[in-house]
């Protein structure tokens, strides 16, 4: 059995050895904790924070985008009050390129502890993944390459990192086994991911075991279970509510060594 760990935002102080000492110390404290045995599994961790490294140049018209936009006449002083239809179909599509922008902006007001740095970043790489066909394509490639068409595997996606998994599980080959999928402190359920991603959401053709999803109420990305009508999923996804750090909610290391998710992985993987 091999177990491939994917990794969410703001990895790019890690180099990919880094990142595999960083998440497989936090997996094996929750081993150890719960005194399981992870010796008959291999696991995997493909890093594409480099990736993000490299289009960082973009970083700058992201900005932009965010917050130069031009500051708009209001209606009262617009003398010619009769729009065309051009103009109306050019400013519906560009309210849509930003309501991802918006709906996120949105999270300081509830979460007034989510770090401002953190925000931008988890802006900035959601925004770079779904309007950069390179750079996702880049991102599916440097993960496909760790699936086996002879193994078994089990998919386990952290934050954006569940998002990236669900769209390239959609694109697996068949031929590859996934006997799990488990996803942490997703924000799949958000209105703004829903609008980019294919419509009704589908079980993955890959799957042939169970989904489950750990959530926290205390995370400001994880406050929602995967649920009907937006899951409309048989068999359904099984949501796990979990309790994280209260000062790092979001963080890996409050999901990956917590009980639930470790006897998910490995109590399950023995029967």
């Amino acid at each position: 059995m091999k177990i491939i760990f994917i990794h969410g935002i703001n990895q790019q102080k890690y180099n990919a050895q880094t990142f595999q000492d960083h998440w497989s110390k936090v997996f094996d404290i929750g081993v150890k904790q719960n005194q399981l045995d992870s010796q008959h599994i291999s696991l995997e961790f493909p890093f594409y924070g480099d990736i993000l490294h490299h289009f960082a140049h973009k970083q700058k018209t992201f900005k932009q985008h965010l917050l130069d936009a031009p500051i708009p006449l209001l209606p009262h002083y617009n003398k010619q009050n009769k729009s065309s239809l051009i103009k109306k179909l050019v400013g519906i599509s560009q309210f849509t390129k930003d309501h991802l922008l918006k709906e996120m902006i949105s999270l300081l007001n509830h979460f007034p502890n989510f770090h401002e740095s953190l925000v931008q970043k988890f802006l900035f790489e959601t925004y770079l993944y779904w309007h950069d066909a390179t750079f996702q394509q880049q991102i599916y490639h440097r993960i496909a390459s760790c699936f086996d068409e002879n193994e078994e595997h089990i998919v386990i996606a952290h934050s954006l990192g569940s998002v990236v998994a669900y769209d390239l599980l959609q694109q697996l080959p068949h031929q590859y086994k996934v006997k799990r999928f488990i996803t942490l402190a997703s924000p799949l359920p958000f209105n703004v991911v829903q609008k980019h991603i294919v419509q009704p959401i589908q079980r993955p053709a890959v799957l042939q075991g169970d989904w489950y999803n750990f959530f926290s109420s205390d995370d400001y990305l994880t406050t929602k279970a995967m649920l009907p009508p937006l899951f409309n999923l048989q068999p359904a996804i099984i949501n796990k509510k979990i309790h994280t750090f209260l000062d790092k909610p979001h963080e890996i290391i409050g999901y990956l060594q917590h009980p639930s998710v470790i006897r998910c992985i490995l109590l399950k993987n023995q029967t």
